[in-house]
């Protein structure tokens, strides 16, 4: 007979509220029941583990787990500041989502800030039982609210720190021009259409990197008229 603490758990698992990404030390907390104690280690570690093979939790890094009983379209993403601590998920990975960039990957990509006296970041690459998490590092004031208001720098649908398609741009373009990133330029291959140009243009304006913005439209739009690109655009959508 299943154990009273298992159903309640699993219970709790799939419902909404609870949240989308849990450490080994949250699960502990749902699996006791008020007024109990916790069950015993090995218990609880094969409760656990028969979640995992049942894919009703999907394990991201040792002691992190996505809820996908709760949440069945939860991404890898929601787990980032898990994964590295202050990272906020943006660049291409942002804009493949979108609908912007049209290579789709397993690899979610962040922006750590930096600040004089924090620790350095590691921005090395992350391999998880999820997929590759890659990681920049970009001055806090470029991607916390200094950067813009709180509506233009995050995405209000999702409940962990992700950008907007405006700012995953022009996070993209700014290192791409920085010499101290190994990151190239956004290819001039992008959809457009799904951006709000004035969320573009006033995020451009705090982030200082209005001159930036405008040379790299400059160029997109050059590829944009270029007869060859249409031609080629045209004979894959069949026109």
């Amino acid at each position: 007979m299943t154990a009273a603490w298992k159903l309640a758990a699993e219970s709790k698992l799939l419902r909404g509220d609870t949240p989308a990404v849990l450490t080994s030390g949250m699960l502990q907390m749902i699996a006791t029941l008020p007024g109990q104690p916790a069950p015993p280690h090995a218990t609880f570690q094969r409760w656990l583990n028969d979640l995992l093979a049942a894919h009703k939790l999907r394990r991201i890094i040792k002691g992190v787990f996505l809820n996908t009983m709760g949440h069945r379209d939860i991404s890898p993403a929601a787990a980032a500041p898990w994964v590295r601590s202050r990272s906020v998920v943006s660049l291409a990975w942002v804009l493949e989502q979108g609908g912007i960039l049209n290579n789709f990957g397993d690899t979610v990509t962040c922006i750590i800030p930096t600040e004089p006296g924090w620790p350095n970041p590691q921005i090395s690459d992350r391999k998880t039982d999820a997929g590759t998490f890659r990681f920049f590092a970009m001055p806090a004031h470029l991607v916390d609210e200094r950067a813009g208001a709180l509506a233009d720098i995050r995405d209000p649908r999702f409940d962990y720190p992700r950008a907007t398609l405006e700012k995953a741009l022009l996070d993209w373009i700014y290192l791409g021009a920085s010499s101290r990133s190994r990151m190239t330029r956004p290819p001039l291959d992008l959809d457009l259409k799904a951006l709000n140009p004035a969320r573009l243009r006033r995020l451009a304006k705090t982030m200082r990197i209005t001159e930036r913005l405008e040379n790299w439209q400059t160029q997109w739009q050059r590829f944009q008229d270029d007869p060859d690109v249409q031609a080629n655009q045209s004979a894959l959508l069949g026109v």
